[in-house]
């Protein structure tokens, strides 16, 4: 239910809201019209883009780089609770003077809940799990990632990862907006309950080497392509489980760098391993 919420006249002074752009300003005092009495509101990208913005058309891809740029900045946290995202306004009563306040029906924030900002970036060349048959080269094709060209471990012709220099990305992975993406399109495999570091930083490797081959245009451009990614998993029976050979792929084993590689090929699609 929305609230009615004031704004200090020092607002538009604050440091921090000079660190974030106009967009990101106008995010943040929005949350909190939806935000209940302890400052915690739930934190879907696209529900947030469809309150907070319903004549804007661009919301639902830029909404995840206006919360980037709150967390950055510490004005909200972000956290996850049995697979769902919440967020929390940061100061909520230096914000708002709450008279008789209504106990939150929301889950608190804790450290291993909490969607850690600007992540050290994950290395390319991590360790590589899965199913034994992962061994065989890839068939590279035209939209590889570029920062993860080569074979993994094990290939008797392998050849060194070629790494792309990652500082030049544009788009701020929209992480959340991702896990639920993911919680859509692959309904067989376990759920995400905990964003914790490692995941997020391995989520936001990936997201880095499609951009630097892809060009996103926007977030919602880039996540299409991760929903497509998805998809490719969901429909292959060997991923899903369907076929029962293997069923261990879960949304860790997806990110780490040479299974990503592997799936955003097809070499798990079912009529490359009928061919095997």
């Amino acid at each position: 239910m929305a609230r009615i919420r004031t704004i200090k006249p020092e607002f538009p002074q604050s440091e921090s809201m000079g660190n974030v752009s106009r967009d990101a300003r106008l995010c943040f005092v929005m949350l909190w019209t939806i935000a209940d009495d302890s400052g915690r509101l739930r934190g879907n990208s696209r529900m947030l883009a469809s309150l907070l913005f319903p004549y804007d058309d661009d919301a639902p891809g830029l909404i995840g780089g206006w919360l980037e740029e709150l967390e950055r900045e510490g004005c909200i946290a972000r956290y996850m609770v049995d697979g769902a995202a919440y967020v929390e306004i940061a100061k909520w009563l230096s914000h708002q003077k709450i008279d008789k306040p209504t106990p939150s029906k929301l889950p608190s924030i804790d450290e291993g809940s909490r969607i850690l900002a600007n992540p050290r970036e994950s290395s390319p060349l991590d360790m590589d799990q899965g199913p034994k048959d992962q061994g065989r080269e890839l068939d590279l094709g035209p939209v590889a990632p570029s920062a993860l060209v080569g074979s993994p471990a094990g290939d008797a012709d392998a050849k060194p990862a070629q790494v792309v220099d990652l500082k030049s990305h544009r788009i701020p992975c929209p992480a959340v907006e991702l896990v639920e993406v993911f919680h859509a399109e692959c309904p067989t495999l376990p759920r995400v309950m905990s964003l914790n570091d490692t995941r997020r930083k391995h989520l936001t490797a990936r997201w880095r080497e499609v951009d630097a081959d892809s060009k996103f245009k926007d977030q919602a451009d880039g996540v299409e392509l991760f929903r497509a990614f998805f998809q490719r998993v969901n429909a292959s029976d060997f991923l899903s489980g369907r076929n029962g050979k293997w069923q261990s792929c879960n949304f860790d084993w997806l990110f780490l760098p040479t299974n990503f590689l592997k799936v955003w090929e097809g070499n798990y699609d079912n009529d490359r391993r009928a061919a095997k």
